[in-house]
C-alpha cells in the first residue's frame, strides 16, 4: 500500500481551511461565494453557516502518496473537536491558515498552541491576499513573522513564498529552524502550485511500529450500512489487518468484546486483502457472540480500539506542564483528557507539589471519572477546562 501523509488544517474561524482543502484536492478554484467547501463539508447546517463542526478526511494520491487532508474546526465552540482531531489522528504536519482580511485573531493561537505543543511541525498558509489592501497585507505578514521568531513558537526564521518563488530553498524545513508562509488566493489561484508541489513532496514523519506482535486498529468514525452491518473506519497503528482476522473491541466498561474482520476497504472504497501499518481505512465486523452481546452503532464510542491484546486502566502517572491557568491547580482538580481519540473528565489524585501554577511542571496521578481507557507508555496528553491548560506525557 501507498505511504499515507496526514495533514491537518487550523486556524480561525473563516480562514478558508475548507475552502482551501477543496481547491489542492479537486484542483479547483473558488467562486468567493464557497462553492469549493460545499464538496468537503459534512453536514448542512456547516455549508449554511460557513463554519467547519466535524472531522472531515479528504484524500488524494500523488507521487506514490497518499495525503489525506483532516479539516478541523475553527470556531471557539468547537475546540474539543480540534483538539480530539489534532491529538488522535497522527498529524504529520499542521497547515495554519490565517485570513488576508482578518489577520491572527480568535483560536488562531490556541491551534498554533497545540500543534506545538504536541511537536507537530507547522506551515503557514495566508489566504484570501485578494481581498486585502498591501499596507494591512504587510503588517498581517509582520505580525506572522514576529510571531514565529518569538521563543513559545520554537523562535523559527519565517520564509515568505509568493507566487512565481522557487520553493526549493524550503526543502527539509522540518529539519531546519524555519517556517514557510505562502502568500494565496483561492478565487484567483495565486501561489496554489507552489503550495501544491511544497504538501505532496513532504515525508511520512510518523514512525510507526511494524515489528509488533499486537494487532491494533484506531477507531475514529462508526457506521450502520444497511445489509452489510458495523462499518468502522480508522487507523491501523500496529501490525496488519485482513479479513478472517479475530481481534477485540473496547473498551465497554473494562471488557472487550472479540469480532472477526468479515471484510476491508480502502478510502476509495475499493476492497483490499491487507490493511497495513500507518494506513487508514474500513472494515465490516461481526461480533462472535452476536446474539449475546446484542451491540449496536451507538455503543461504540471514539475511543475504543480494535485490538488483539487488550488492556485498559482507570489511573495513570503524567509528566505535566502548565501551559496557562489564571489561578492555582491543587489535588481533585478535574480537567478534561485529550489522548489520542480519548475524551473524558479525569481528576488528580495525587501531585509531587502541593500546588501548580502556569510555567510550573510535575508528576501526577490522574483517575478517569467515568470508565477505564486504553492507554500506553509515553501517550502525549493535553488537559483543559475551557481552554487548553496543560500538556503532557
Amino acid at each position: 500500500m501507498k505511504t499515507e501523509l496526514r495533514i491537518a488544517s487550523i486556524g480561525n474561524v473563516d480562514s478558508a481551511k475548507s475552502t482551501t482543502i477543496s481547491c489542492l484536492s479537486y484542483d479547483i478554484l473558488d467562486n468567493g461565494r464557497g462553492e469549493a467547501r460545499k464538496k468537503i463539508l459534512k453536514h448542512p447546517h456547516e455549508e449554511y453557516t460557513g463554519r467547519t463542526s466535524s472531522i472531515t478526511q479528504h484524500f488524494v494520491c500523488k507521487n506514490d502518496k497518499l495525503i489525506n487532508f483532516i479539516d478541523l474546526a475553527g470556531h471557539e465552540k468547537y475546540l474539543k473537536t480540534t483538539m480530539t482531531g489534532l491529538s488522535g489522528c497522527y498529524i504529520d504536519y499542521a497547515m495554519v491558515t490565517i485570513g488576508a482580511d482578518r489577520g491572527i485573531i480568535g483560536m488562531t493561537k490556541e491551534h498554533m498552541g497545540i500543534a506545538i505543543a504536541l511537536k507537530i511541525p507547522i506551515f503557514i498558509v495566508i489566504t484570501k491576499i485578494d481581498m486585502s489592501q498591501p499596507d494591512k497585507l504587510k503588517n498581517i505578514i509582520d505580525t506572522t513573522v514576529h510571531l514565529m521568531k518569538c521563543k513559545a513558537a520554537g523562535s523559527k526564521e519565517p520564509i515568505i513564498i509568493q507566487h512565481n518563488d522557487n520553493i526549493s530553498k524550503i526543502e527539509n524545513w522540518q529539519f531546519k529552524n524555519i517556517c514557510p508562509i505562502f502568500l494565496t488566493s483561492n478565487t484567483e489561484g495565486t501561489n496554489l502550485e507552489n503550495l501544491k508541489k511544497f504538501i505532496y513532496n513532504l515525508p511520512s514523519r510518523n514512525n510507526w511500529n511494524i515489528q509488533s506482535k499486537n494487532k491494533i486498529f484506531v477507531i475514529d468514525d462508526v457506521f450502520k450500512v444497511k445489509g452489510v452491518g458495523i462499518v468502522l473506519s480508522g487507523i491501523v497503528t500496529e501490525g496488519d489487518l485482513s479479513p478472517g482476522d479475530q481481534i477485540n473491541l473496547g473498551p465497554f466498561n473494562g471488557k472487550f468484546k472479540p469480532f472477526i474482520v468479515k471484510s476491508i476497504h480502502d478510502n476509495f472504497r475499493n476492497p483490499i486483502d491487507i490493511l497495513t501499518t500507518g494506513n487508514s481505512g474500513c472494515i465490516n465486523i461481526k461480533f462472535i457472540n452476536s446474539k449475546k452481546e446484542n451491540i449496536s452503532k451507538k455503543d461504540i464510542k471514539k475511543g475504543m480500539i480494535g485490538i488483539l491484546f487488550p488492556k485498559c486502566i482507570k489511573e495513570f502517572d503524567a509528566d505535566i506542564l502548565i501551559l496557562k491557568h489564571p489561578t492555582t491547580i491543587t489535588n481533585k482538580y478535574q480537567p478534561v483528557i485529550h489522548c489520542g481519540t480519548i475524551r473524558q473528565t479525569a481528576k488528580i489524585n495525587k501531585m509531587n507539589q502541593e500546588l501548580l501554577r502556569t510555567g510550573d511542571k510535575a508528576t501526577v496521578t490522574f483517575e478517569f471519572l467515568f470508565h477505564p481507557e486504553y492507554l500506553e507508555c509515553g501517550n502525549q496528553v493535553v488537559f483543559r477546562d475551557g481552554n487548553t491548560k496543560g500538556i503532557g506525557t
